[in-house]
């Protein structure tokens, strides 16, 4: 084709992603008897922009020709690629990544070049990434000129940058549901616990992302009531409760026609003694407070006092406490708690808990015994005698401070519309959080007006106007308003809900008021007097709970034929220990690589056992030193990060991997190609899952990914779904070796798993660094700890500003690492560069 176009295109130096330009020989002769003017159109109707008066001059038959071209392979306007670019990835890149069969699934001849697709610019993102480390082109590979490389990267970062920042909105941050209990009980200084908000959707792994948080028609029905929740706990009930004091006892307890209540398993699964009852039993156990539960106590705060004593045992018995509806399960039930019970000596459990619906009651029993059912008096087997039973309550304050604090000594039969503005107007500027015009309170006053005018009692009048606050965008909404940086009151709220995730308390809303939180020791103290609150729990509850994936704790069940030694002490004691283990590194400022590798945890005696270590006994966790030869330390090798990674019935390298690559490594895997399927492992046990992954492996649109999320699965294969450290799978297989083992501790239950094949948790790192077992792997990741800073630094910034953290937020998230690493990578001092940092005051 002779001659040279001098259009638009050309002079901006632009070229398309159609595959022609990349050297493809998919167009053949037909290209070649196109005329240049006609290549010319097409290229400038693929460049963007173009002013639309130059297609008017297009003849007929090049616009023909054009749409033959540019329709069968969908190219759009937004798809046009740096001309240098192209050219780049024509040298480098499209020998492996082009067509069905393309490396990762990456096929720059369909990608293009439309930067404010997400997926798109993720992709793209990545290409920057592998070339920034220098991982592409592959070292076997043509490798560019360090010159071209960095104006490549260059030219990436700049259009990247851009796009993300034209695409980027600043989204109003709505209360997620605990933040919104939270900002309802610190702003009325009430008890409150609500139910029926719709769940919070999780937007780059935390429910508090702006980007996910909308409002439906059913979610603001659903805050109307939330607000009546509020308010009922706000203002209480008209009349004190009635305190009731039941002194009980197991013998005494009747069934609704009179009748002794375990009168007929006396002998049978209860042994009668002069004080009360022995119990043997950890499942079925009818030990209901039956005549608690008859006389229908309001909802609310009891203490309960239990006399016990361990029987048949030279150590401590477990008893664990129910509350709620226990005796038919169909209302709200839950756990009060694990107790350690001394044995051949009364001792007293005294236990506080919240039933929150009426007419609940308790329910106490043994755990980890073995029970009985038939010949309680003879029984030998350890167990708990239980002698007298005290539960006494409402104990909570009457009137509550709520209803003090809001209304004063208001006498309401005498007040009026002038008091009713005067609680409105004190209200509002916390429940805004920010400065209120006295014109923003007219509507809520108006609204108590009509109301009050109609008959309505003052507080019922009142409540109408205080549920419009609570449903307000101003209390639901974090707004955050300034032009560079965030208003003092708006980042006074942006901390508090960082780390308390809650609103800010006087104290910080006085010194955002007076200017003073944007000097550096003064803000330096506001978030060491924060971390000390007891309100800083939400944020090792809320933070661990979303970047570890704690909450999906219970989203899977454990075979029991597999694994017949879980149960529910063993879960709460995996939660127990990640949150313990976070909150001591917290506290202690420790170097954020002890999250990879440590030589300490937190342990309780069921937890002990099931690692495997000796010398705990009991309930309560303590700090433990794990032993020098423990393939423990760290969160990696936490049972409940183990379990999380599972799905109750085998581990696969697979899921593992990819959680340890985006959680720790921060190195998110992209998806799947679709025309890849997911690999199953042999339920029975005939083939390892290793051994089918290197079949995966041999699909080449597998294999880059799986060098990378294989390593780090495989190096955990060690630890079976429940946590328990392994050398062997487990299988139902009847062929295979039986267990020495015949009932499984803690549950007593009947071992039904057979031994199957052996466990290989050796692998090699992409680097060509092999290790032998997951403590070498633990060594080889904690050589990189900026790469582990800066992942930790993304996923705080995330969850404190409340938005996905992008390609144009890298070079704030690398000051904070540098200043990260001056400080030795502690961990409080990296909370503390976070809320110092310049990004956590802009927009």
């Amino acid at each position: 084709m002779a001659g040279e176009c001098q259009c638009l295109h050309v002079q901006q130096g632009f070229m398309t992603s159609r595959p022609e330009p990349f050297g493809s020989t998919w167009a053949g002769s037909f290209l070649e008897n196109i005329d240049q003017s006609t290549l010319c159109d097409a290229q400038c109707l693929m460049a963007r922009p173009f002013p639309p008066a130059y297609i008017q001059t297009m003849s007929f038959r090049n616009i023909s020709i054009i749409l033959a071209i540019l329709l069968p392979i969908g190219i759009a306007a937004e798809s046009a690629i740096p001309k240098r670019l192209g050219a780049f990835v024509e040298k480098h890149c499209v020998d492996c990544h082009e067509g069905a069969e393309a490396n990762s699934g990456l096929d720059f001849y369909k990608l293009g070049f439309d930067l404010s697709k997400e997926e798109t610019a993720r992709r793209w993102i990545l290409v920057y990434d592998r070339l920034l480390k220098g991982e592409m082109p592959p070292p076997k590979k043509r490798r560019p000129e360090a010159d071209e490389s960095k104006a490549i990267l260059k030219l990436l970062a700049e259009s990247i940058t851009e796009s993300e920042q034209e695409r980027t909105q600043v989204v109003l941050r709505r209360l997620n549901r605990r933040e919104y209990e939270n900002t309802s009980r610190d702003l009325f200084q009430a008890d409150v616990s609500v139910k029926g908000l719709p769940d919070d959707t999780s937007t780059d792994g935390f429910d508090n992302v702006g980007e996910g948080l909308a409002v439906s028609a059913e979610a603001m029905q659903a805050y109307l009531e939330a607000a009546d929740q509020v308010l009922d706990a706000v203002f209480s009930t008209p009349e004190k409760p009635k305190f009731i004091r039941h002194e009980t006892n197991l013998l005494k307890q009747v069934d609704w026609k009179g009748r002794p209540q375990l009168e007929s398993q006396i002998g049978k699964m209860f042994r009668k003694t002069d004080d009360g009852l022995v119990i043997f039993q950890s499942y079925y156990c009818p030990t209901n407070l039956v005549n608690f539960a008859r006389m229908r106590a309001p909802a609310g705060t009891y203490r309960g006092k239990i006399r016990v004593r361990a029987i048949q045992s030279d150590k401590p018995v477990t008893m664990r406490i129910y509350g709620g509806d226990t005796i038919v399960n169909r209302r709200e039930c839950h756990l009060v708690g694990y107790f350690d019970v001394p044995p051949n000596k009364w001792s007293t459990i005294e236990f506080v808990d919240r039933l929150v619906e009426d007419s609940g009651t308790f329910l106490p029993k043994c755990y980890g015994t073995e029970d009985t059912r038939k010949d309680a008096d003879t029984y030998p087997n350890p167990g708990i005698e239980i002698g007298d039973i005290v539960i006494e309550g409402p104990i909570d304050e009457w009137p509550p401070k709520s209803r003090a604090l809001l209304l004063g000594d208001l006498n309401l039969k005498s007040a009026n519309v002038e008091d009713a503005e005067a609680i409105i107007v004190r209200l509002l500027p916390r429940a805004f959080r920010r400065p209120v015009e006295p014109i923003e309170a007219k509507p809520y006053v108006e609204l108590f007006s009509t109301a009050f005018a109609k008959g309505r009692p003052f507080e019922s009048a009142l409540r109408i106007s205080l549920k419009a606050i609570l449903c307000s965008p101003e209390f639901l909404f974090l707004d955050e308003p300034g032009k560079r940086d965030i208003t003092p009151e708006a980042f006074a709220s942006r901390l508090s809900y960082f780390l308390w995730s809650s609103m800010p308390d006087t104290e910080l809303t006085e010194l955002a008021a007076a200017k003073k939180l944007g000097n550096p020791e003064v803000l330096y103290s506001q978030v060491e007097r924060m971390l000390k609150d007891p309100r800083a729990r939400s944020f090792t509850e809320n933070f661990t709970g979303q970047w570890l994936s704690l909450r999906d704790i219970n989203f899977t069940e454990p075979d029991p034929n597999l694994y017949p030694e879980f149960d529910e002490l063993l879960r709460n004691s995996m939660v127990s220990e990640t949150k313990l283990f976070f909150q001591e590194i917290l506290d202690r400022d420790f170097n954020i690589m002890n999250f990879v590798d440590s030589d300490f945890t937190f342990l309780n005696g069921r937890l002990a056992k099931h690692y495997g270590i000796d010398g705990v006994e009991g309930q309560e966790f303590r700090k433990v030193t794990l032993p020098s030869e423990s393939l423990r330390g760290g969160l990696l090798t936490q049972a409940s990060i183990l379990k999380v990674t599972a799905n109750g019935t085998y581990t696969s390298p697979v899921l593992r991997g990819v959680w340890v690559l985006d959680k720790i490594m921060g190195q998110p895997t992209s998806p799947p190609p679709d025309n890849v399927g997911s690999v199953e492992p042999d339920t029975r046990g005939a083939t390892t899952i290793r051994e089918q992954l290197a079949k995966h492996r041999n699909v080449k649109s597998c294999a880059a990914c799986h060098t990378r999320i294989d390593p780090p699965g495989f190096a955990l294969e060690s630890f079976d779904p429940i946590g328990g450290l392994r050398t062997n799978y487990r299988t139902m297989a009847e062929e295979a070796k039986r267990p020495t083992v015949k009932r499984a501790p803690f549950t007593w239950a009947w071992v039904r798993y057979r031994i199957g094949l052996p466990v290989d948790a050796t692998g090699e790192m992409p680097t060509g660094e092999a290790f032998s077992d997951v403590r070498k792997f633990k060594q080889l990741l904690s050589r990189n700890p900026d790469q582990l800073t800066r992942n930790l630094t993304q996923k705080l910034l995330t969850y404190a500003l409340g938005r996905k953290i992008g390609f144009s937020d890298r070079p704030a998230v690398e000051e904070i690492v540098r200043q990260a690493r001056e400080k030795e990578y502690g961990f409080r001092s990296l909370v503390h560069v976070v809320a110092q940092s310049e990004v956590f005051r802009k927009l």
